[in-house]
């Protein structure tokens, strides 16, 4: 496949392209009425869904190699993690001029991701040439977010209809414009957008090398004695998510006993997740925005669970005026 990258003035006419279809700034990309805030507000379900999306951003090599060669991941996981989320939950959840600020920051950042791979790997011979802002690369990232949101929701919640599915489709596609996807590599609607994803799936595009598991082991590892049943139960999480060829190939144990554990903890979940207070629910970005298209300012509670998540007390809350 020829590469092709996202140069500035793609990136520049994607963002402007996405910033032409906000209705109202101060609500930003989405909105309360959308599917992406329907779905993605869900994040004691979505947090399940993290290592499968991760795992499946790094069986493509050029990724492994980006976070080998120029992330801090293994000195700093949790920085680099929270510098992450930060920046997906402000384009989701900020208004306009937040969600710009972002988007720009990751392509200033992806311009420096480039190498060539030290070693043969499925489709990518040893030496060829990999960037993070090529428009192809960036597409399966993309997809590997929201097919795992979908994923999730349905396995927490309830089937979502193929009109849903389309609609939450649509509104990714503005997600793709924020980073610079051009419109013609983007699948027309959601079932073209599962065939893409089945078709990565099962191509030499991705393949689970040396290094690859060695970044997967690091990753899974707990940072504190305290976080191994997590960890432990994100892995079982995982390996029930991901598709049957990579799963195999990552060397993830998914027998009875594995399948056993997600079933009780899935019902588990589903059944406390109603009940479990709204900021742990929903997620503090999602109350913040709320709050801030209402005109109201983050609450204590809020800043202080955003804090201990994020380093900071607000991520997409109402701003002061200027002149204050």
């Amino acid at each position: 496949m020829q590469q092709l990258a996202i140069s500035r003035d793609m990136f520049e006419a994607q963002l402007a392209l996405a910033s032409s279809k906000v209705k109202d700034p101060q609500v930003g990309l989405f909105g309360p009425d959308s599917m992406m805030w329907r779905l993605s507000r869900h994040a004691l379900f979505g947090a399940h869904g993290a290592g499968r999306a991760l795992l499946l951003q790094i069986a493509h090599p050029w990724v492994t190699q980006g976070v080998d060669e120029h992330s801090k991941t293994r000195a700093d996981p949790l920085g680099r993690a929270k510098r992450t989320f930060t920046s997906v939950l402000s384009i989701v959840y900020g208004n306009l001029d937040q969600a710009t600020k972002y988007a720009r920051a990751v392509h200033n950042i992806h311009s420096r991701i480039q190498g060539n791979l030290h070693y043969d790997a499925g489709a990518f011979g040893k030496g060829s040439h990999y960037q993070a802002n090529e428009a192809h690369a960036m597409l399966w990232v993309h997809a590997t977010l929201w097919d795992t949101t979908v994923m999730m929701y349905e396995l927490f919640r309830r089937p979502l209809t193929r009109e849903e599915k389309n609609r939450f489709y649509e509104e990714t596609r503005l997600f793709a414009y924020m980073f610079g996807i051009p419109d013609h590599i983007l699948p027309p609607d959601w079932d073209a957008f599962m065939e893409y994803n089945r078709s990565m799936w099962n191509s030499d595009q991705l393949t689970v090398t040396p290094a690859t598991r060695e970044l997967t082991g690091f990753l899974f590892e707990p940072l504190h004695f305290t976080l191994t049943p997590a960890m432990a139960w994100l892995k079982i999480a995982t390996a029930a998510t991901l598709p049957a060829r990579l799963r195999e190939d990552f060397g993830f144990q998914y027998g009875r006993r594995e399948k056993l554990l997600f079933a009780t903890g899935r019902r588990m979940l589903s059944l406390a997740e109603p009940v479990t207070p709204g900021i742990i629910r929903n997620g503090p970005a999602y109350v913040e925005a709320s709050r801030r298209i209402r005109g109201l300012p983050s609450t204590l509670l809020t800043r202080a669970v955003t804090r201990a998540l994020f380093g900071r007390p607000e991520l997409v809350a109402l701003k002061p005026p200027a002149d204050h």
